[in-house]
């Protein structure tokens, strides 16, 4: 921006019949040349002068907007380029304008929208001095109530803008501002009224649970008439067991954009003991990943939720796009599984007796913990409610048992409090490792993402990382651009990169493995890192650029029991257990059977965990 205002700074001269938009454009270069540092490619003695033009030009500026007419703000402000609205409006402000300028022209500027409300509830000045007119204003627009929705509902919105709102804007007030949204005649965005239905418990805006309920009817309303009314494509999941030789076949169907899982009749048949049938979860249907991750939790942003650039509420578990289609493909499977089982008189709870009751005994010599499964004969609705049950007192003697080697019984009865799944700790003192320095980020979306391909000095089309054309393509330093080169050679000095024999760019495969699935998985487990990449781990440790926790579920894990069993940490979560255990259920049939699927997947995730920590304890492995 400097360099297009040098031309600017070189022919100004006072004496010009500079227009209102040309006088802001100056104003705007007086902050930028005050705000950097003298760039590289002028003297610094030039730069000096054109600092000291700059005190001439902010006198020029002052002079201008003292002899400016207000008389017709509605003019003024048709008069410029709408970019330049915000700057208007602080420049009335600082130069102490604003006692020129009526109620009624303010009024007409927002009513004929001259001037953005949100450019207006950025500036202090305006929003005290027409406190009245502006909430006159916002009482019934949409505008209005979707700032105010964002201000208050959407994750670090606050934080990044600075508006204020009017005094006389009440709580009470932006409530009914809300109202008017909802009700309106106009169509509400979903993503908004999503907000309004999740909204969490937060100062200055009490939503109440038939605001919420309004916006979930609006909200389906929208979805159900645009559904009807525009061509779509479904994509889903088709599971099923059938007589194949292979244990399974996984395809995607580009056709009709469906995953289409077929496992085998015949290896169930064959290896229906218990062990195995846990061990399916696993290695038969990727629930958990080599290092025991599980699979159906909430993973990084992918490209297209990049691109799409949701607002993420406050207190929401984002649910992005492969997480969603993860759990529908993970409900099909199990859905499947179970009823697969039942041809052999077995139900999914029938393992988790067996783990706890005689797997852990068996393996372990561990006879402490108890699980009472329950009645095949119960409706599905009971079923679940006592799982939750169940799941509690499970956490509770899995807590013990960490603390003091072994679970009492008295202990675990007396105890009324539930268990946080975060209170779990390992029995390891190193179990996860997460990302924790900005330089290791830094170096991770270098390397894995497509920001220094932009600064080759080639076309490099059909590779999606800095990683993957260094490793494919003979490349040296001077094939990137200039500022690209600065990078390169710091991802050197990292050790991600290397120099070759004959200067030739190479990659240490140890550190950009061990880096890869940090960045793709955001945690690793120690205990699963073997030779020259768990010493790496360990440096990056002792540096301080991946902090260590040592709990039995990793945070990702953790979140996703929150957002399956309660709303302690996510407002908009399933909230099952509370649901259930508050008998506050009212769905549909199909809605049942997503919440079991669910629950079930919860269980599956606590079962395979614990048996890992045992594992690691006694064998190492």
């Amino acid at each position: 921006m400097f360099q297009r205002a040098i031309p600017i700074l070189d022919s100004f001269d006072s004496s010009n019949n500079y227009d209102l938009n040309q006088v802001i454009e100056l104003s705007n270069i007086v902050q930028i040349v005050k705000s950097i540092d003298c760039p590289t490619n002028i003297t610094p003695e030039k730069f000096n002068e054109y600092r000291k033009e700059t005190d001439a030009i902010s006198r020029f500026v002052s002079s201008y907007f003292q002899q400016l007419d207000l008389s017709d703000i509605e003019n003024i402000f048709q008069s410029i380029w709408t970019y330049y609205s915000l700057d208007l409006l602080k420049l009335l402000e600082r130069f102490d304008l604003l006692k020129n300028i009526p109620n009624s022209g303010v009024q007409n500027l927002l009513n004929k929208k001259l001037i953005p409300l949100f450019c207006i509830l950025e500036c202090k000045g305006w929003v005290k001095k027409y406190n009245q007119v502006i909430t006159d204003y916002m009482m019934d627009n949409k505008d209005a109530a979707e700032i105010i929705i964002k201000y208050y509902l959407v994750k670090d919105f606050a934080e990044k803008e600075s508006i204020v709102f009017p005094k006389v804007l009440t709580e009470e007030k932006k409530i009914s501002v809300l109202n008017y949204y909802v009700d309106g005649a106009f169509e509400p965005h979903p993503n908004y009224l999503e907000l309004i239905e999740n909204a969490p418990i937060i100062p200055g805006l009490n939503i109440d649970d038939r605001l919420r309920l309004k916006a979930k009817k609006a909200k389906e309303k929208y979805w159900e008439k645009h559904f009807s009314e525009r061509s779509s494509f479904s994509y889903g999941c088709i599971a099923s067991f059938k007589e194949i030789d292979e244990e399974k076949n996984e395809s995607y169907n580009e056709t009709d954009h469906h995953v289409y899982c077929t496992y085998s009749k015949k290896w169930v048949r064959e290896h229906h003991d218990f062990p195995t049938l846990l061990n399916n979860f696993i290695f038969l249907f990727g629930f958990f990943d080599s290092e025991l991750r599980c699979q159906f939790v909430l993973k990084k942003k992918s490209i297209i939720d990049e691109l799409l650039a949701e607002s993420e509420g406050i207190k929401h578990y984002p649910i992005r796009s492969q997480f969603t289609k993860n759990r529908m493909i993970y409900y099909k499977i199990l859905s499947t599984y179970k009823e697969e089982l039942e041809n052999y008189g077995i139900c999914i709870e029938d393992l988790f007796d067996y783990f706890f009751g005689d797997y852990l005994k068996e393996n372990f010599g561990i006879s402490d913990f108890e699980f009472k499964k329950p009645s095949k004969s119960v409706s599905l609705s009971e079923r679940i409610k006592l799982l939750y049950i169940e799941m509690d007192g499970i956490l509770k003697q899995l807590k013990y048992y960490m603390e003091d080697g072994c679970v009492d019984k008295e202990l675990v009865a007396i105890s009324s409090n539930p268990v946080r799944i975060g209170e779990l700790k390992s029995f390891l003192k190193q179990k996860y490792a997460y990302v924790k320095g900005e330089s290791l980020k830094k170096e991770m979306r270098f390397l894995f993402s497509f920001n220094l391909l932009f600064g080759m000095n080639f076309a490099w089309s059909g590779y999606n990382s800095l990683v993957e054309i260094i490793a494919k393509e003979h490349l040296f330093i001077t094939d990137f651009a200039e500022q690209a080169r600065v990078w390169i050679k710091w991802l050197i000095e990292r050790g991600a990169l290397l120099l070759e024999a004959d200067n030739s760019l190479g990659i240490d495969i140890d550190r950009c493995s061990l880096l890869y699935n940090l960045y793709e998985n955001e945690v690793v487990c120690f205990a699963h890192q073997k030779g020259k990449q768990k010493e790496i781990l360990k440096e990056l440790v002792e540096k301080e650029e991946v902090e260590v926790e040592s709990t039995i579920f990793s945070r990702q894990e953790r979140d996703y029991y929150n957002f399956v069993l309660n709303k302690k940490e996510f407002s908009n979560s399933l909230d099952l257990r509370n649901t259930f255990l508050h008998g506050s259920f009212f769905g549909s049939e199909e809605e049942l059977q997503q919440a079991y699927i669910e629950t079930l997947k919860v269980f599956i995730m606590i079962v395979v965990k614990v048996n890992e920590e045992f594992c690691l304890k006694y064998f190492g492995k």
